[in-house]
């Protein structure tokens, strides 16, 4: 199935998203290689799997879902992509010796392969002293999809990845993004793989698109001040959108990105950290509105918070708390991925279940709760105008550092 490139909110009824379904690449940290990749701890596969499958089941119930694995896969079969993308990681990671071994692999092969790791050839006495057992080291963050590519309206952003250990995604998935003969797109915004400026760097969990002509962007550990103004700059010359809305976040471990403090959930609800979103501590909020041609900023207004801001821009949203009303359980639940839900359409989200309070605020203000077996199974079925929470078994993917939002990467949604 084709499909070209459409997102113009967070929450319009999904129709294709692009996810990755955790394989050998997991099983490949050890606890001394756990932080390089950005983990505090490893993860057992079998477990993950199992939780990540409630998470695709529902999704193939509501949409085309696509294996990135086989995306990647399909645009290898391209030998010029091939030999392009092979002779890039190969120099990221100065491994030349490898070269001749893997353009021959057949596609699915060597998809598996760049994404699991690909064992080094010792051919230095540095590279024997080298502890890795990796020339091209797994990848197993491959899984949170919406870090390393964002889409908005029909153009593509590739992210310029704050982390060496995540910059080999971001060239795969601008190869699949640039060459795959069943992706429709009016081309990027901007590819952060053929950035050279280290102060700019942009990932996708701090980006939201709220409207067609409205950007959010989280200034955070992952996006620099840099990275957020040439974006601007780069999505604003090619249009539609004119207006951004930055918002300042704390550079820590609990708050990588944006869509950890703050999700759209429906037309006129959002599932927030309060603490920093509507408590004392909440982030600045900045709105840089761009001339008519989308050549400069026209004006740049600062709000005490991101909710004063957008509603200013005539979006006025109800937070709902991550965590429900006690501080104790809001600090718990953000930590576990308690404000990170995905929609695939108004008012019809996925998210973590141990988030039990975070749920249950949900449920208060109108949400049905389903777990995602029911959805699978079709004992239920999700009616248009229903608002639901499906909630899917988590405690083993959060770990990773993550929740719904983080593992899916919306390509195709309709109007909300």
């Amino acid at each position: 199935m084709s499909f070209h490139i459409k997102v113009d909110s967070e929450i319009g009824p999904l129709q294709a998203v692009v996810v990755h379904t955790p394989g050998q690449e997991v099983e490949n940290m050890t606890p001394q290689t756990a932080a390089e990749v950005l983990y505090d701890d490893i993860l057992n596969l079998p477990l993950a799997l199992s939780e990540h499958q409630q998470l695709t089941g529902v999704l193939g119930r509501v949409a085309h879902t696509v294996e990135l694995r086989d995306l990647l896969a399909e645009v290898l079969d391209q030998d010029r992509v091939r030999r392009a993308l092979l002779n890039e990681l190969c120099r990221l990671f100065d491994c030349p010796e490898l070269f001749a071994d893997l353009v021959e692999l057949p596609s699915r092969s060597l998809s598996r392969r760049l994404i699991e790791g690909t064992p080094k050839k010792v051919t230095s006495l540095e590279k024997y002293l080298d502890p890795s057992r990796y020339a091209i080291p797994p990848l197993p963050n491959t899984f949170f999809t919406r870090d390393a590519t964002m889409c908005v309206n029909n153009r593509i952003i590739i992210g310029s990845m704050a982390f060496r250990a995540r910059v080999a995604e971001a060239l795969l998935l601008k190869a699949v993004f640039k060459y795959h003969p069943e992706i429709e797109s009016a081309g990027f915004y901007f590819d952060g793989t053929d950035n050279r400026d280290s102060e700019v760097t942009i990932e996708g969990g701090d980006l939201l698109v709220i409207r067609e002509d409205l950007v959010m962007i989280g200034y955070s550990e992952r996006t620099s001040v840099a990275g957020i103004d040439q974006l601007m700059r780069s999505i604003a010359s090619q249009g539609p959108v004119r207006n951004f809305v930055a918002v300042e976040i704390p550079k820590t471990r609990a708050t990588i990105h944006l869509d950890m403090i703050f999700t759209m959930v429906d037309v006129d609800k959002c599932v927030v950290f309060p603490p920093l979103i509507t408590g004392q501590r909440r982030c600045r909020a900045f709105h840089c509105a761009f001339d008519e041609i989308g050549e400069k900023i026209a004006a740049i207004q600062e709000y005490p918070g991101v909710l004063d801001a957008l509603a200013k821009l005539g979006l006025d949203l109800k937070p709902i708390p991550c965590g429900g009303d006690d501080d104790f359980n809001q600090e718990r639940e953000q930590w576990s991925s308690g404000a990170n839900f995905f929609a695939f359409g108004p008012g019809q989200i996925l998210g973590y279940a141990h988030n039990q309070h975070t749920v249950d605020a949900l449920a208060r203000v109108g949400f049905d709760v389903r777990h995602a077996q029911e959805i699978i199974s079709e004992s239920h079925r999700i009616t248009p105008d229903e608002r639901v929470v499906v909630t899917i078994d988590g405690a083993e993917l959060s770990r990773g550092g993550g929740g719904c939002r983080c593992m899916t990467m919306p390509v195709a949604r309709k109007a909300p």
